[in-house]
């Protein structure tokens, strides 16, 4: 299930951009674990039953992230299967292109690269 969720380094973005949705996990600090600094805790939380601190975060799953670009900063993105199990997204804003990316090899790497770009571009307004 851990796949289901963006990984800490996005969800710490999304939060920097505003995002604060409720979730069905989040981010626990591990304090001074080098190798594995936060560990992902799946539950079904409330809004507000956990704080953003330095110790707690949300744990938004993919599909929540995308349709959070989607509602708030109307970026509407999709991941699809070309050729030859060649994987690629496309972005797009107000029925513009606004990025489309090369091939990559799983959907799940076309995936993540979607989400990053879509925080690179809320980022960059």
């Amino acid at each position: 299930m851990e796949q289901e969720f963006i990984p800490y380094e996005q969800a710490l973005a999304l939060k920097e951009l505003g995002f604060d949705e409720p979730c069905f996990g989040y981010y626990i600090s591990l304090g001074d674990n080098k190798e594995n600094p936060f560990k992902l805790i799946e539950i079904q939380s409330e809004k507000g039953q956990f704080e953003w601190t330095d110790n707690v975060y949300y744990a938004p799953l993919y599909q929540q992230a995308f349709r959070w670009f989607r509602d708030k900063h109307e970026l509407s993105s999709w991941v699809y299967n070309s050729y030859m199990d060649k994987y690629f997204y496309t972005i797009l804003q107000n029925g513009r292109i606004v990025k489309a990316n090369e091939s990559v090899t799983t959907y799940e790497k076309a995936e993540l690269a979607c989400l990053i770009k879509l925080i690179e571009i809320v980022k960059n307004k």
